[in-house]
């Protein structure tokens, strides 16, 4: 079976390109907006073309275009800041304005007019759920919990043409992904109160128990290092955070991986990425459909 080619857009740090890993299927461009993430995906999969443009601009556009006829596949993901519940319960200051919601919808129809430019036999674009109500009518989606596939409750839309992914049965919880110590917590988890529901309150924190799945993975650099609490009653305080790389763990990514930049832009980079044991199963959908 030769190779389904495929590109990469809106890419990130390379969740896809993880997934695609010993799969026969070869990313030959990947895009992303943000040099610090194309870095890592250059350093971590030196065969595929990155390039650091925007898919509304004519550079990526052109690349894209020019490529017709030469892709089985696309995949990527939507920037979900736009999206954001917590963007939107948080300070004024913070709340998503007029001018990123018209960029970040134009991000989709850049990305969806593209795909259909080039008419491949596939395609997959994940985002936070919230993308649904932005979606152009009769464009087909899924929600699939990544739960069913590895250790982390993390709901997602998958938009696009693919087979659906064999069913999931993942037994694997967050003390599967968990490391040894010294662990640390941060000045404003420190007086928390752990709760096992989502709470905008300042004075609570969402607890991760390790014998449960993972609450979702978020950015949770040094400005949302309160938002969720490992529970470890062998600690003082019984609660810590958690580090980087028990989530890019969790989110799927190998042992091997290298993320480029400051702490803040690997978390960044972290949460903002697919879960790879999902993605893996769709992509393997793929594969068996085009073997068939």
């Amino acid at each position: 079976m030769p190779d389904i080619r495929a590109i990469d857009l809106c890419c990130g740090a390379g969740g896809w390109a993880c997934a695609a890993r010993g799969l026969p299927i070869r990313i030959t461009h990947a895009f992303d907006l943000w040099p610090v993430a194309c870095k890592t995906y250059e350093i971590n999969h030196p065969d595929t073309r990155v390039l650091c443009a925007d898919v509304r601009g004519i550079l990526a556009g052109s690349v894209i275009r020019g490529l017709s006829g030469e892709v089985d596949l696309v995949l990527g993901g939507i920037p979900c800041g736009w999206l954001s519940v917590y963007r939107n319960v948080g300070t004024e200051a913070a709340r998503v304005k007029p001018a990123e919601l018209s960029g970040e919808r134009e991000t989709l129809d850049s990305a969806l007019a593209l795909i259909r430019d080039l008419a491949p036999r596939w395609w997959c674009l994940e985002d936070v759920r919230g993308l649904v109500d932005e979606l152009p009518p009769m464009i087909p989606w899924v929600v699939i919990d990544a739960g069913d596939y590895g250790p982390q409750r993390r709901n997602r839309v998958y938009v696009g043409s693919f087979p659906a992914p064999a069913q999931g049965r993942c037994a694997a919880v967050l003390r599967d992904r968990l490391r040894p110590g010294p662990y640390r917590i941060g000045r404003r988890t420190f007086g928390r109160t752990p709760t096992k529901s989502k709470s905008f309150r300042r004075e609570a924190c969402y607890a991760a128990i390790p014998g449960e799945k993972a609450p979702t993975v978020c950015a949770m650099s040094s400005r949302r290092d309160a938002a969720m609490a490992v529970i470890d009653p062998r600690l003082p305080g019984g609660k810590r955070q958690m580090e980087w790389q028990e989530a890019a763990s969790l989110q799927g990514f190998p042992k091997d991986y290298l993320f480029y930049g400051s702490p803040t832009d690997v978390w960044v980079q972290i949460g903002r990425a697919i879960q790879i044991d999902t993605g893996r199963a769709i992509l393997e959908a793929i594969v068996r459909e085009a073997s068939a």
